[in-house]
């Protein structure tokens, strides 16, 4: 019994010592957790395969939308002051409900080349793409969000795309951020 209590305190005491640092271990974390292999020989890092596939109603008409995040052995690579990253893609499918397609394509940093700095581009990799249920549940229009970043870093510049009821898109910068300035440090220029 005497070993049982002793270990109830151990644990307490290291629960109560780990709690004034939540907040900025969390963000780390996140980071961390993004992460889902590094390759022993070359140090390259590749985030985890995301998938979402939900139903989405824009303008009162239900859709099927269909996200997969990936690294892709097919891009370049990216190195910077955190180690090399492999790139991502992402593929964005959007089906009526009757199951007849409104809108595919594939992803990358590519995707969003017009609205970035030609110095900052090889240090990007695309972070992700995800539904903006705010944006859509206010317009006529399916609206994603997308990322760009540096790798490991909350440094991003954030991204719209819009497909509209006939299934054209357009991708906008967000207008609340600036483009990133070059990593500070960054000795791979």
């Amino acid at each position: 019994m005497k070993q049982v209590y002793f270990l109830f305190v151990v644990v307490l005491v290291i629960m109560s010592s780990c709690g004034g640092k939540k907040e900025a271990s969390a963000k780390v974390e996140q980071l961390m957790f993004q992460i889902e292999s590094v390759d022993s020989v070359t140090g390259l890092q590749r985030m985890r395969v995301s998938r979402v596939d939900e139903l989405i109603v824009s303008s009162g008409k239900k859709y099927r939308l269909f996200i997969e995040r990936a690294p892709s052995d097919s891009l370049p690579n990216v190195r910077s002051d955190m180690g090399l990253f492999s790139d991502n893609r992402a593929i964005v499918r959007i089906l009526h409900e009757n199951g007849h397609r409104l809108f595919s394509k594939i992803f990358t940093k590519h995707s969003f080349s017009q609205f970035l700095k030609p110095t900052n581009f090889p240090h990007y990799i695309l972070e992700g793409v995800v539904f903006d249920e705010e944006k859509t549940r206010t317009g006529k229009n399916i609206v994603l969000a997308a990322s760009v970043s540096f790798p490991q870093t909350d440094m991003y510049v954030p991204f719209s795309i819009t497909i509209t009821p006939e299934g054209k898109m357009s991708i906008s910068k967000n207008d609340d951020m600036e483009e990133l300035p070059p990593m500070l440090g960054d000795t791979l220029n």
